[in-house]
Formats: C-alpha cells, structure tokens, sequence
C-alpha cells in the first residue's frame, strides 16, 4: 500500500509511474475517486487536464515536498490547469478533500511507496537507462 502524507494526515494512494498509468489517471473514475499520486523524476512546470475524469478533484502541486498549489480539477475538462512553477510531485484527491484536511500552499507532503511500486519505478529506470 503506497501512503501519502499531507500535513499530519495518512492516505492511501494509487502512484502512477509508467507513461500509460500518468495519462490514463483517474478517467472514468467514479465518485469518490480514489487519491492518486504523479511522482516526477525532475522538477517542471506541468499542467494537468481532467479529459474522460468524471469526478471533481482537487489537484495538489508539489515541489521539494511541499505543496506550491491547489487547483480545482473540472469533470471532463480539457483546460490545462497548473502553476507556472515546476513540481516534482501531483497529487489528485477527490473535490474538497485539501479544504477539510487544512492542506494549503506551505504543507509538508511526503510519499511512501510500497514495495510493488519500488519494484516498478526501478524496473522503469532500467528500461529506460538501457536506451
């Protein structure tokens, strides 16, 4: 079970790692989706749609484990939405859910994968250090 540490509270959370698990995100997904985490190797500016996602999220921007944005993710919306600063870290939670466990621009996020998602992460880096 992977874990995603916001302020002082404790969420399970799906991580996506591979190129297809960040495009396909949470599409399809119904209410409540399920929290899930983007991971980045490198700090860049990103911008996020909600193309094929169902469910209003709160879409959390992170840098250096800390959150540097919230933005409201609208169903089915193929607006990019983001800051204009790099993350390294993404963080979908279901609408709502930033407000009620007093996540603001500031808060300490951390991210603990299982072993599963270690296994895949470095099975991904080989991959790609092979071409």
């Amino acid at each position: 079970m992977d874990i995603i540490i916001l302020g002082d509270q404790k969420l399970e959370t799906l991580v996506a790692i591979t190129e297809e698990e960040q495009i396909r995100g949470l599409m399809y997904k119904v209410w409540p989706p399920p929290v899930m985490s983007f991971p980045f190797k490198r700090a860049k500016v990103r911008k996020f749609w909600m193309r094929n996602t169902i469910s209003p999220l709160d879409i959390v921007f992170c840098r250096d484990n800390k959150v540097i944005s919230i933005v409201d993710g609208v169903p089915l919306s193929l607006n990019r939405v983001g800051p204009d600063e790099p993350s390294d870290l993404v963080i979908e939670l279901p609408k709502g859910t930033a407000k009620k466990i007093s996540i603001t621009s500031g808060s300490a996020v951390d991210l603990i994968f299982s072993t599963d998602t270690l296994a895949k992460k470095y099975s991904k880096l080989l991959l790609e250090s092979k071409y």
